[in-house]
């Protein structure tokens, strides 16, 4: 779908399509101005049309002006709506005016409404967000009946400008270059592909540097190397670096797992359905960066992910093991579906080491634990840097990318030390505090620096679709990153 702006009255734009806001009966300036071209006709239709949330109407304007149709949607009352607001009302008409109206060249009056406290170039860049967002579907492998598919050609926003237009469709088209990395099949996604996916960046100015099995094996990344050894496809991990000048160095560290069958530990079939979706936190780590670079935002970040896939094959690590980590420290393993704390072990304490940033944040689809906790509303985060923990919580507001902070006491922190070794890769107490243990056992990899750990397990993958999230991987996280990465100075 091409993006583009036009700079003219509303009721002199040519299209299939043409879209327009309200709040619980108040209409829109543009919706006022269409009325005195159509003989009143909104006005007609707003009797018994109010503008409820999500709610829509339409009409045909019956050549009185160029547009064909005019679709209507209801914002709800005026109080109550936020950005969010906006978002979800776009993705909503995109949906109807692309499905219902077949519309193929749909243009956007709907940024167009007095929203107190919200600059129209925050309008126009969420309402962008909603429609690229909505209009997303992974059907790469469709065969069948493609010439049928229902598609927007050209969406048209009216009189918004470029800076707004243009980082709505980066921010956006970056989150669903996250959910086609997560929506790839495993045969397809290998840590080497995901590492080629990575390199793709370099385009951008970002460096990328990627470390075969050999290279892995002389950096010393022990822990991951065990978790590869089920697998016949090889380990990668990847660094990539954008310097736009930030005063402060943040990496980003993702666990990416390209597919999780739970090693000897195997999970039962439903539960090893979507994991080819356990790489979703290097996935958000790529597409940020990618987001980054393209907007040029005076940061500096690093970001890091380790990439294998968890397999039970005949070399595989066993339940009872010991094994080593590029901190040194020793990991005594309780369950080999615990595997991605165990990856990011190595990856975290390397950034920490030899990367040496002013603050580290990790991204992991990492316990099933969080959907129990949390439910599919928000991610956890728990860490050492309450700072960063603020100030994702307020991206996460303003993106709708929500975080939710867990209690970190020094007794949690007890519970994962082993009997045999350093570190237990379990909790202390079976189905006990399951995420809280995770970012226990992380903390033990992160020795000085201000870390946060962010689990998205619970709102990487979504069997239920939402206004603009479909089925699928929602690319949780980009939004956020982005946004916390804009305001960090």
């Amino acid at each position: 779908m091409e993006v583009l702006i036009e700079k003219k009255k509303v009721t002199d734009v040519a299209c299939d399509v043409l879209i327009a806001g309200l709040f619980e009966e108040e209409l829109s300036a543009s919706l006022k101005e269409i009325g005195e071209k159509t003989d009143n006709i909104v006005s007609f239709v707003n009797k018994d049309f109010k503008g409820e949330l999500k709610s829509r109407r339409s009409f045909p304007t019956n050549g009185k002006i160029p547009a064909k149709v005019v679709l209507m949607v209801g914002l709800g009352k005026k109080a109550e709506a936020t950005l969010e607001t906006l978002r979800n009302a776009a993705a909503l008409a995109l949906k109807a005016a692309r499905d219902i109206y077949t519309g193929r060249i749909i243009v956007s009056a709907l940024h167009d409404v007095d929203l107190p406290n919200y600059s129209v170039d925050e309008r126009a860049q969420v309402t962008v967000e909603g429609f690229v967002l909505g209009e997303y579907r992974f059907d790469k492998y469709k065969t069948v009946d493609i010439d049928k598919q229902k598609i927007v050609d050209k969406l048209i926003v009216l009189n918004a400008s470029d800076v707004a237009v243009n980082k709505g469709k980066v921010i956006s088209g970056s989150t669903c270059l996250a959910r086609d990395l997560i929506n790839e099949p495993a045969s397809n996604l290998t840590p080497e592909q995901l590492a080629n996916e990575a390199k793709k960046l370099e385009k951008f100015g970002v460096k990328v540097t990627v470390f075969d099995k050999k290279e892995i094996e002389k950096l010393g990344l022990h822990a991951l190397l065990a978790v590869n050894r089920g697998s016949v496809n090889e380990p990668r991990f990847v660094i990539m670096e954008y310097d736009g000048g930030g005063k402060k160095k943040v990496a980003l560290v993702g666990k990416g797992i390209t597919f999780d069958s739970g090693g000897l530990d195997i999970k039962n079939a439903d539960g090893m359905l979507t994991m080819k979706c356990d790489m979703g936190g290097a996935a958000a780590i790529i597409a940020t960066i990618n987001c980054i670079a393209k907007l040029r935002l005076p940061v500096h970040v690093v970001g890091v992910f380790a990439s294998t896939e968890n397999m039970p094959g005949e070399n595989a690590y066993k339940p009872g093991d010991v094994i080593s980590s590029y901190l040194g420290k020793t990991i005594e393993i309780g369950n080999t579906d615990a595997e991605g704390r165990v990856v990011l072990s190595d990856a975290l304490a390397y950034t920490e080491k030899k990367l040496k940033p002013d603050c580290i944040i990790d991204l992991a689809t990492l316990t099933g634990a969080c959907s129990i906790a949390l439910g599919r509303v928000c991610a956890g985060v728990m860490g050492t840097s309450s700072d960063a923990i603020s100030k994702l919580k307020e991206s996460g507001l303003a993106t709708n990318e929500r975080v939710w902070e867990f209690p970190f006491y020094k007794e949690y922190h007890e519970m994962v030390k082993s009997d045999i070794a350093d570190v237990y890769n379990m909790g202390k107490y079976a189905r006990e505090a399951g995420t809280i243990m995770g970012g226990c056992f992380l903390a033990a990899f992160v020795e000085k620096t201000p870390w946060v750990h962010m689990d998205i397990a619970n709102v990487d993958w979504d069997e239920s679709p939402t206004d603009y999230n479909v089925k699928g991987g929602t690319g949780f996280g980009v939004r956020l990153l982005t946004h916390f990465l804009e305001n960090l100075n």
